[in-house]
């Protein structure tokens, strides 16, 4: 009798455990997330407000935003297993690091600086300052990464399927499974604030990965849920 009681109150507890382990985990992403987006702070404050180019082949914004944030631990998601595993086993710098988050390409306010058209391969992108940001609380800068990406950055196009795949928009909560659709993830904005926002509703409408208006409705994807 004591064992069959033990074991009700196993398994009652067992669900809810779970979802406080998960809750934990978000809430420390979006610590992770809120440090990575002071750090751009301090970086923006030393370079004149430039945000830092995307286009370095081996400085890229991890290794770009070290000097301001405490360790490349920090790069890595509670909830993402994949870069956790990697990170037990890696000492890595921070470019090659375990990640769970990609930064803002700025795709949109480089096509425009540039009158739509993008230069050669291998000519260097234009920088960008964060004021062409308009509307600080309304535009993604950091986000959460699909496992399998290994891409630094968010570089929108036209045809979307180029970009979404690197998106992680459910990472927390929700049903699990790769198309899991009904939960969230963790993003950091310009403002300084970091928000859950839930699958799809970071590019629909408007596209918040987008800086200039007309980007953000032009780059704007829907999708059935």
């Amino acid at each position: 009798m004591v064992i069959a009681i033990i074991s009700i109150l196993a398994a009652l507890l067992l669900p809810a455990l779970s979802l406080s382990k998960a809750s934990a985990q978000s809430i420390a992403c979006t610590g992770n997330l809120r440090q990575i987006r002071l750090a751009l702070g301090l970086y923006l404050a030393d370079s004149d407000s430039w945000m830092p180019p995307r286009d370095a082949p081996t400085n890229r914004w991890p290794a770009q935003l070290q000097p301001r944030y405490s360790a490349v631990k920090l790069l890595c998601c509670p909830s993402d297993p994949s870069a956790n595993a990697a990170m037990t086993i890696s000492n890595a710098t921070p470019d090659t690091a375990p990640r769970s988050y990609l930064m803002n390409g700025f795709q949109d306010a480089i096509l425009q600086m540039l009158g739509g058209v993008l230069p050669p391969d291998g000519t260097a992108l234009p920088k960008v300052r964060e004021s062409i940001i308009a509307r600080p609380a309304d535009t993604i800068l950091f986000g959460e990464k699909a496992s399998a990406s290994t891409n630094f950055y968010v570089v929108l196009a036209v045809n979307a399927t180029q970009y979404l795949p690197d998106l992680e928009e459910s990472r927390h909560g929700g049903t699990l499974g790769l198309l899991n659709k009904s939960g969230h993830s963790n993003y950091a904005f310009d403002d300084g604030g970091v928000r859950a926002i839930r699958w799809g509703e970071d590019t629909c409408p408007l596209n918040l990965w987008a800086v200039t208006e007309a980007g953000r409705r032009q780059f704007g994807v829907c999708r059935p849920h």
